[in-house]
């Protein structure tokens, strides 16, 4: 700029400030005049907007819109990287009032240092119009997160029907962020085209596309791919599955059941949550009994979950659906149905859970009665009093005085006292926990006394029950909270009891280790003398050999009972195998087959197992006699065993489970109450007899569907129905060993299909969270051991009992 120019300008610059009126003919001459003087006045009026007021603003601002073209553009540009707030704002005046420069040179602004890109967007805004789709597009994809957004705001306010072409061209490009910015572009768009260009994304691996779709079709009017949506309520991202949820809903797709099928049963409680916010909105009875059809030829865990889930999450809309579902002709439905009523505790169900229980299908029924006593209400006090007195089927009489005790009424007390004395067991040990429940101050020592007399009953269990019973008693009416598994451990202490010397080999009786054939031809011949267990007395001898003495424990598959062999006067273990068991002939077959291998087990930490016997039409395994406990009475009021004598026990459970799976023998059922220790500390495992011989060819011997296994000790894969090897055993050890260290198992919430599902699911709680006294890597130790994946376990017994050495010391 020329002195004389520089000069001129400054001296117009200096006339408009002074000026009073920026209307006047004078001012209005010297802005015309100024703008004559051309390029070389910008630099004056830069420098004198710091300082000029409102009216000579507004008169440089329009000097600077004359003065802008492309030629000065860089001058101006200038300004936007060294100028004062002021100067910024006044170029950004001028530029945006302009059209006399090319609209590209302001994307390629973008890209000066320094230049103040927000003023840049602004004055692009302001020329929207003079923008094409694809050079803003192109523009985009080169800035900076903010910019980038910014640009992109522009291509959604400028794009029409003739740029989907382009967006949906670049939908498959390598930024995220830009694509997630054309996606909501195309939302505005209901063509076919978009539609199917969005939905084709679905399964884009990327969380933000996915979510960004489904926000557009929330959005979006039009049909919409059910599939591929609901396949979305099991995505792995919480976003983007309550976005399906949204857009599931939204469409109410007349196929929408058919997909939520595969979500109810998937194993992520998210994608179940899912599903059913997805009926809690559209679901009708139609629909919930489509689905429950649907899972009825599922596994049971994943009817479970699903029962589960519809009863926790279910909001009015399926539970009206599923109160109408307990009236269903399908007998699967109603069981179902009433599944899911036993989670939900809704006051509702009430009506319908008592009209259940008049069902001729007993499961349903006795299963209504659980689910009125969990609503706690009493209105159903007159049905269950009716089923007391006149029962349809005497097995449900426990279910129902048990239901009554949680009903908590002290009027019931008469109703109770008289079942005490019944001769069923099952219904005394109802009847005396609901006693302790219902008994108020007026009626508790009636009550005492009752309970005081049956703590003196022979029966060990009517005797330890009616002692929890008092206890539970007295703490309920003093106000105290008993500790929480109290009566289990009761009952637990009921089953450890054996008391067993040193026995020889019985060599009288019918042996059934014989060949398939042999066991086929037995199972078949029934026995005119039929012996009845039951009504054994003390002194009482059987096949003139094996005298009677006591009775040790039931369980899931047979009576244990203490004998006398009177040929070699030494005492030994019968266990008669329980009706259900011994009549079907596969399993007897596979009881025959895995006896064979386990006696073959001859170790000091192993109960030796002699013969498979048939007496008078029944079967029993013959074993060793050892006095003893079990390991579980080891673990009292859920404080941890002593270190060194928890791994010692490890140890030798180690030890002996080696020996076993030297000689292919897999336990399957391996429990604390398994494990017996004697008052020397010494260790023996027990009942190898249900275990499975898992040799080449076997896998038919589980095709009869029998569960082995106890669920607090489970493995996953044994759950799961999957093949089972040794490392089920050292999975059931790692459970023991966690519930050694901590006092407590690691899974023990709800019933036994929660608590198998616990272990499949594998969240247990660290053991140093429960034990913070445990030496360092004892707990990752025990956390391998129970690892749901079989690979990551320990792969043997002797690598565990090698790694445990360390903490013994």
């Amino acid at each position: 700029m020329s002195f004389f120019t520089n000069l001129r300008a400054d001296r117009l610059v200096t006339e408009i400030r002074s000026s009073n009126d920026a209307n006047s003919a004078a001012t209005q001459k010297a802005i015309a005049r100024l703008k004559d003087v051309g390029p070389g006045a910008i630099e004056s009026v830069f420098a004198a907007l710091p300082e000029a007021d409102k009216a000579a603003t507004m008169a440089f601002v329009e000097v600077l819109a004359g003065l802008v073209s492309q030629k000065t553009l860089p001058v101006f540009m200038r300004g936007l990287v060294e100028g004062s707030p002021r100067v910024i704002s006044g170029i950004s005046w001028a530029l945006t009032t302009s059209r006399n420069y090319p609209p590209h040179l302001l994307l390629e602004a973008l890209s000066i240092p320094g230049i103040s890109k927000p003023t840049v967007l602004e004055v692009i805004a302001a020329q929207k119009s003079r923008f094409g789709v694809r050079e803003l597009l192109a523009a985009a994809y080169a800035q900076e997160p903010n910019e980038k957004a910014a640009l992109f705001r522009l291509i959604g306010e400028i794009a029409d029907q003739s740029a989907i072409p382009e967006l949906v061209g670049r939908l498959q490009g390598k930024d995220p962020i830009a694509r997630v910015h054309i996606i909501n572009t195309l939302a505005r768009f209901n063509s076919p085209e978009v539609q199917n260009a969005l939905q084709g994304l679905l399964k884009d691996p990327n969380k933000l596309i996915r979510g960004a779709v489904l926000s557009a079709m929330q959005r979006m009017n039009g049909p919409i791919d059910i599939e591929r949506v609901s396949a979305l309520l099991r995505d792995p991202e919480i976003d983007v599955l309550n976005r399906a949820i949204d857009v599931v809903i939204k469409a109410n797709h007349p196929e929408t059941m058919r997909y939520l099928i595969e979500v109810l049963k998937d194993e992520n409680e998210n994608a179940r949550r899912a599903a059913v916010e997805v009926l809690n909105e559209i679901g009708n009875a139609k629909s919930v009994k489509y689905l429950l059809e649907a899972l009825k030829d599922s596994d049971w865990w994943v009817r479970s979950r699903a029962a589960d889930a519809l009863g926790k999450i279910g909001g009015p809309k399926v539970i009206d659906a599923v109160l109408q579902l307990v009236r269903d002709k399908d007998e699967d439905i109603r069981r179902a149905a009433i599944e899911i009523l036993n989670q939900t505790k809704d006051e509702r169900a009430v009506e319908s859970l008592i009209q259940a229980t008049r069902d001729a299908d007993w499961w349903v029924s006795e299963r209504a009665v659980d689910a009125l006593a969990e609503i706690g209400s009493k209105r159903a006090l007159p049905r269950l009093m009716e089923m007391l007195h006149t029962p349809a089927n005497g097995k449900a009489m426990p279910i129902v005085v048990r239901a009554l005790g949680k009903l908590g009424d002290s009027r019931l007390v008469d109703t109770l006292l008289p079942l005490v004395a019944r001769p069923e067991r099952e219904i005394r040990i109802e009847a005396i926990q609901a006693l302790s429940r219902v008994a108020d101050e007026s009626r508790a020592e009636q009550v005492r006394n009752e309970l005081q007399a049956q703590v003196s009953c022979p029966d060990q269990t009517i005797s330890r029950m009616a002692a929890a019973a008092m206890n539970e008693l007295e703490n309920r009416l003093a106000g105290v909270t008993p500790l929480a598994g109290t009566s289990g451990a009761a009952l637990a202490a009921t089953q450890a009891g054996v008391r067993p010397p040193q026995p020889v080999p019985p060599e009288a009786a019918k042996t059934m280790l014989i060949a398939d054939q042999g066991v086929t031809q037995a199972a078949k011949q029934a026995e005119a003398a039929k012996l009845d267990i039951q009504t054994l007395k003390s002194g009482d001898v059987i096949e003139g050999r094996y005298k009677y003495i006591d009775r040790i424990g039931r369980g899931a598959f047979g009576t244990v009972l203490l004998m006398e062999d009177t040929v070699v006067d030494e005492r030994l273990i019968l266990k008669f195998l329980n009706p259900n068991v011994s009549q079907d002939e596969e399993v007897m077959k596979r009881f025959v087959h895995e006896l064979r291998y386990s006696r073959k087990i001859t170790h000091k930490n192993v109960i030796r197992i002699y013969d498979f016997l048939y007496i008078q039409g029944s079967y029993a395994i013959s074993m060793e006699y050892f006095p003893s406990h079990t390991l579980g009475s080891e673990v009292v009021n859920e404080k941890p065993v002593e270190l060194k004598r928890a791994m010692g026990f490890a140890m030798d459970i180690c030890t002996g489970m080696t020996v076993a799976h030297q000689l292919g023998i897999v336990h399957r059922d391996l429990k604390p109450a398994n494990v017996l220790i004697n008052q020397d500390g010494l260790l023996k495992i027990v009942d190898f007899g249900v275990a499975a011989a898992q040799r080449e060819g076997d896998t038919q011997l589980t095709k009869t569907g029998y569960v082995i296994g106890s669920p607090k000790y489970m493995a996953p894969e044994q759950i799961l129905g999957k093949k089972v090897d040794e490392r089920a055993d050292i999975y059931a050890l790692g459970v023991m060993l966690y519930e050694m260290v901590t006092g407590v198992p690691p899974y023990t919430r709800g019933d036994h299909m929660s608590v198998m599902y616990q272990h499949v699911q594998g969240k247990a709680r660290p053991p140093q969270e429960v034990n913070p006294s445990l030496p360092p890597g004892l707990a990752e130790l025990v956390m391998r051991a129970m690892a749901v994946d079989k690979t990551k376990r320990f792969q043997s017994m002797e690598e565990l009992r090698v790694a445990l050495e360390r903490f013994r010391n």
